[in-house]
């Protein structure tokens, strides 16, 4: 009946659990499409700038998980776990800053003379 009406389940996988195949997301080729892209529109629309990438499970991939895109194709009865990009903190690469103290050295206060 889902293959007669155009009809994509797509079952969801939180991160280190298993598949929750009891509330699938139903997607229709002919009312907004059947991309990586119309799944994360359907759950919220600014979840699409967060996506770093998605794996999935199914007919639609071609190894168990594959690492898709958000234009990735979905089939019937795929199973989605989206891997949302991490929040940017300050400082460049390793070298992150996580002290309160001034950047400039000339800002710092001058610490009192050793004793001899």
């Amino acid at each position: 009946m889902c293959q007669e009406m155009g009809l994509v389940r797509v079952y969801t996988k939180p991160q280190g659990q298993q598949p929750d195949f009891t509330d699938p997301v139903v997607l229709s080729a002919d009312r907004g499409g059947c991309l990586v892209e119309d799944f994360c529109n359907h759950i919220h629309r600014s979840l699409v700038k967060d996506v770093k990438y998605v794996l999935v499970w199914g007919t639609s991939a071609r190894h168990y998980p594959q690492h898709c895109g958000i234009r990735h194709v979905l089939q019937d009865e795929d199973v989605i776990q989206i891997v949302k990009k991490k929040e940017k903190e300050g400082g460049r690469g390793r070298f992150k800053s996580h002290s309160t103290a001034p950047t400039r050295i000339s800002d710092r206060e001058k610490k009192a003379p050793l004793k001899t």
